[in-house]
């Protein structure tokens, strides 16, 4: 598994981009992931991205970010993948998974629509800017059932 946050946690601090490519030719199962609420999502794309640039294959680092990390945890009868009968966790990307510049534009967790980058209290958590940690928007997240804010 390779780790997040390089320079920000004492175990990552060696960290190289090669890494995933390296773990990939040597045949090993390699996953992505972040346990970081600051550098969420953005990284952990970025991460992948960064394993293609030097030297992992597409395929394998797209598997990272999905199927990997369920195997190794052992949840992948549950999620990893979209199957008929496994919990629907997923995003919905504006472009290719492992460009800088695509966005999100929604998270499913469990089915239920937890994002939606179209809402505006959901877009400012995501952009940042004035009033993006003030009140409850800070940790706003939609509830399932939920029909107005």
């Amino acid at each position: 598994m390779v780790l997040d946050s390089p320079g920000g946690k004492i175990e990552a601090k060696d960290v190289q981009i090669s890494t995933g490519a390296a773990l990939e030719k040597a045949g090993a199962l390699v996953g992505f992931h972040t346990d970081d609420s600051v550098t969420d999502s953005r990284l952990f794309r970025r991460s992948a991205g960064l394993a293609v640039r030097a030297g992992m294959s597409r395929e394998k680092a797209l598997y990272a970010l999905t199927m990997a990390g369920a195997i190794m945890m052992e949840l992948d009868k549950r999620v990893g993948s979209l199957e008929v009968g496994k919990d629907a966790d997923f995003v919905i990307l504006s472009g290719d998974p492992l460009s800088v510049y695509t966005q999100i534009l929604e998270t499913w967790v469990e089915g239920t629509k937890v994002f939606d980058r179209a809402d505006p209290k959901d877009r400012l958590l995501q952009t940042g800017g004035w009033g993006a940690g003030a009140g409850d928007s800070a940790l706003h997240l939609h509830e399932a059932g939920e029909e107005e804010r």
